[in-house]
């Protein structure tokens, strides 16, 4: 039987890996449901590096995690710090910015809890289980 936390590293790869690709190949694509659009060679190049490339290589590193126990605690911890800072950034945008459509807060629920789950196995690590 699948440990838990492996299980949780193999739900997480197939989002960060899909995200990341999607973003890499079609950024405009990827970002369409929130009504951006990048026209400019820069703009372009800033997305397929952080939205694409950023999350393909969480990905792959999960996926590696995966095979490699000793990559196990590793990767719980990118996995909440990615997602941590994904929702700090969020709250932040929510004071400044104000309230986003819908596509964001499913995206931020999706987040939460993967978030919640990477919190809750480290914490499960820290405690020796």
């Amino acid at each position: 039987m699948m440990r838990p936390v492996r299980m949780l590293r193999w739900l997480l790869v197939t989002p960060f890996a899909l995200v990341g690709l999607l973003c890499l190949f079609e950024p405009n694509l990827a970002f369409a449901p929130l009504g951006l659009h990048f026209d400019t060679v820069s703009g372009l190049s800033q997305e397929r590096g952080t939205a694409g490339g950023v999350t393909l290589a969480v990905g792959l590193f999960l996926m590696a995690s995966a095979h490699f126990r000793k990559l196990s605690l590793p990767a719980l911890w990118m996995v909440v710090m990615v997602l941590g800072g994904l929702e700090a950034g969020r709250l932040f945008s929510l004071v400044v910015d104000g309230v986003p459509g819908k596509p964001v807060w499913i995206n931020a629920a999706v987040e939460v809890l993967g978030l919640a789950q990477g919190l809750f196995w480290l914490r499960r690590a820290d405690a020796g289980g």
